[in-house]
């Protein structure tokens, strides 16, 4: 039977945050010993179109992907980039949550990445389920959903969008009616006091949406909010329990005054779910993307730094100077795109952050990084007093540190791919066949790239490997205005690509 999700499908995507490597990593610095990416057992739950999970099983052959979905258009969707890509080790099914047997198999990792929230109580209540009984001993669950406190404001907006749309029929046009409505009401409030202002930065936010995702995200039958405490306990009930949260900065303290801190770890009494509900109450968080464990195993609450050493790093950290002095005490300012700035005088520090910023976006195994910032430091000369153990300490604290702060990546599996352009370079086979199919792109790294340039696009299904930079250069020219494409602009366009990591050796 067709669902809404035939009628008006939701782009899939994929979602960084829920990748094996990323799952795994965050496992094994809370004292997990989590299934390494490049041989584990994923289960997708809501899978769409496969836009999470067919890059997944592209990056990672050795894995086995299984993806579910109850609208059946999606799975046709996604099975036709599957088969283009000649994948093996993937399965998307046409299939109700509802009826997943023992038969579908253990699962390391398990996804349920926009599905908890937009069903109702006896699905949740399954998904729960089939994250405890379909879970390996040292297996991850991946679960999002909408949160209180924060959620009550989206909560308020979307009353009144029901209100409005009550006698519109067709999902396009309730959300245009919808639209139409929030444009209203921020028009009609131009003074900023506080309702106003609160208007404009949550109907901002929704107007950006394309009106698929405006629809399924915010109009749907069921869109449910939970309070941290309350989704926790819930798992709990399952024998499930709470591992960390995707990103480490959504867990800290830090962004608050020291005294505000005091007065959470008081309020807490060393209880960890307590402790983050309350930071949920001063962030006003609306929503969460939790870690879930088997509840017997032992974690540790706080990351541990000496896991570090078997991990690789990533960062895309830019020096404000032109030429940062790594080998002084010298403060010295770094810029990181999505993250803001930090500075630090200490020489080990200045030169691992440089160095990784120069192979962005290569990501570096610890110990090589090591080596490396201890030579530009020149603390690796026996005359500099500073003995590697101690460096190597200091670093992966550090290192840890601005894990937790986003600052940088962290990764047990680094990912495959070009970061120079060849003589003659090549896309991603699976970024051929998304831009081939109008599908968003996914990049080598599983992070979705926006690439709305018709000749980038044109470009991408060019590179095969087989044409120099003149062929591509005459190719580009017979597809654009001839004075449009400069060889100067065709390189430009080429190095952006290696930086995306779309392109591979």
């Amino acid at each position: 039977m067709p669902t809404i999700y035939d009628e008006f499908p939701y782009p899939g995507k994929a979602f960084g945050q829920t990748h094996p490597d990323h799952l795994a990593t965050l496992a094994l610095l809370f004292g997990m010993t989590p299934a390494p990416a490049e041989q584990c057992r994923v289960l997708e739950l809501g899978c769409g179109d496969g836009g999470n999970v067919i890059p997944m099983a592209f990056g990672l052959p050795r894995s086995c992907f299984t993806g579910i979905d109850l609208a059946g258009s999606a799975i046709a969707r996604g099975q036709k980039i599957i088969d283009e890509l000649h994948l093996t080790n993937i399965r998307l099914q046409q299939f109700d949550v509802m009826d997943l047997s023992a038969d579908f198999g253990e699962f390391d990792y398990i996804i349920a990445h926009g599905l908890y929230s937009w069903v109702p109580p006896e699905v949740r209540e399954r998904i729960l389920e089939i994250a405890k009984s379909r879970l390996a001993a040292n297996g991850v669950a991946f679960i999002s959903y909408n949160a209180y406190p924060g959620g009550h404001l989206r909560q308020t907006l979307r009353e009144m969008m029901l209100f409005h749309t009550r006698n519109i029929s067709g999902a396009r046009e309730r959300v245009k009616g919808a639209r139409e409505l929030l444009e209203f009401l921020v028009q009609s409030h131009p003074e900023q006091d506080a309702y106003s202002m609160f208007l404009r930065f949550e109907v901002e936010a929704l107007l950006e949406r394309k009106p698929e995702c405006f629809y399924h995200d915010e109009l749907e039958e069921h869109n449910h909010r939970f309070y941290f405490h309350e989704f926790i306990a819930d798992a709990a009930r399952h024998d499930l329990q709470y591992l960390s949260e995707t990103r480490l900065l959504n867990m800290q303290s830090g962004v608050f005054p020291p005294e505000t801190s005091d007065k959470i770890n008081a309020l807490s009494q060393d209880d960890d779910i307590v402790r983050e509900q309350y930071l949920d109450f001063l962030k006003l968080r609306n929503f969460r993307q939790t870690l879930l464990c088997h509840a017997g195993i032992a974690l540790n609450r706080s990351p541990n730094s000496e896991c570090v050493a078997q991990l690789s790093v990533t960062s895309q950290a830019r020096p404000s100077s032109a030429e940062p002095d790594v080998r002084s005490t010298a403060a010295e300012e770094f810029n990181f795109p999505k993250s803001g700035k930090m500075s630090t005088n200490h020489p080990l520090a200045k030169a691992a952050i440089l160095h990784l910023g120069r192979i962005w976006p290569q990501a570096v195994p610890f110990i090589e990084l090591l080596r490396t910032a201890r030579n530009l430091s020149g603390r690796d000369d026996p005359s500099a007093g500073a003995p590697i153990v101690e460096d190597s300490n200091w670093l992966s604290d550090m290192v840890l540190r601005l894990f937790a702060a986003d600052f940088l990546e962290l990764c047990v599996h680094a990912s495959k791919f070009a970061s120079t352009v060849s003589d003659r370079p090549a896309a991603s086979p699976l970024v051929h066949a998304q831009v081939r199919a109008s599908l968003n792109i996914t990049n080598l790294r599983h992070a979705s790239i926006s690439l709305d340039d018709e000749a980038a696009r044109h470009l991408l299904l060019m590179l095969d490997g087989t044409r120099d930079r003149q062929q591509l250069l005459a190719e580009l020219r017979s597809h654009l205005a001839p004075a449009e494409v400069t060889a100067g602009q065709l390189e430009r366009k080429l190095e952006e690509l290696a930086q995306m990591a779309v392109l591979v050796a």
